[in-house]
């Protein structure tokens, strides 16, 4: 699958007929999408989109231009991650991934919500340093803690129980990519693996999760791309080998 992102004057794909995911990369909310997408074995394409000179036509299937966006019908959308989500696990409820108990499902979007504070340093600290605060990073490690303590409480391998549900893939991109910034020389957000040895248990079986696996990023990518959104000039397509053309080289003449 290419990989390289539609921008302002390029195309609209011909619609495939299967569910069709518009997204960016390198974006956590548009991962959360995926996620969910792999982990219930849809059949679907993706569309790749350059957010800063957005195709024309993303406004149709998402207001905002924002992604993620689901085309769910020919020319019917839905977007915010959220919606797409819960959209999926309701139409596709084979292996559901969220809590039959409406108490846990309540507590699961609860958890979700406190964690956004972490989230919100963390962009902070990967792209506007300059604003960083002492309290974003006692936010950001609050965050961690909340995370560990509530695994514990749960007792289980996963948020969700013994295999991951809606609110690890909810969680996981923004986990994902924490991992890049002690790379980025931003170590008072390093995760300690003595200090979050239970964090750190669940973020390495999550990285195990098939789901994860296919389309997951190294810290080390993260980083070469916040570099390059931080520097003003985001390297879309960095994983986009479409372009490479492999040839066998040609015999000599004998």
């Amino acid at each position: 699958m290419s990989e390289k992102h539609l921008q302002t004057g390029d195309a609209l794909p011909a619609f495939g007929g299967k569910l069709r995911l518009f997204a960016m990369r390198f974006c956590p909310y548009a991962e959360r999408s995926v996620l969910v997408l792999n982990a219930k074995n849809l059949k679907y394409d993706t569309v790749f989109i350059n957010l800063d000179q957005k195709p024309e036509w993303i406004y149709n299937f998402s207001p905002k231009g924002t992604v993620p966006a689901l085309e769910y019908e020919e020319g019917k959308a839905l977007f915010d991650s959220n919606i797409i989500n819960v959209f999926l696990d309701e139409k596709y409820p084979d292996a559901p991934l969220q809590a039959s108990d409406p108490i846990r499902r309540a507590e699961d979007k609860m958890l979700v919500e406190k964690f956004a504070s972490a989230q919100s340093a963390y962009y902070t600290a990967a792209f506007n340093p300059q604003a960083l605060e002492s309290s974003m990073v006692q936010n950001y490690h609050k965050g961690l803690e909340l995370l560990q303590t509530e695994l514990q409480d749960r007792g289980t391998k996963f948020l969700h129980g013994d295999e991951p549900g809606l609110v690890d893939y909810t969680i996981w991109p923004f986990l994902e990519r924490f991992e890049a910034l002690p790379l980025l020389g931003k170590t008072d957000f390093a995760i300690d693996r003595t200090k979050y040895a239970l964090l750190v248990t669940y973020m390495d079986a999550m990285k195990q999760v098939p789901a994860v696996k296919a389309y997951g990023l190294p810290a080390e990518t993260h980083k070469k791309f916040t570099e390059s959104r931080a520097s003003g000039s985001p390297d879309y397509n960095m994983l986009d080998t479409s372009a490479v053309c492999c040839m066998r080289p040609r015999k000599k003449k004998e």
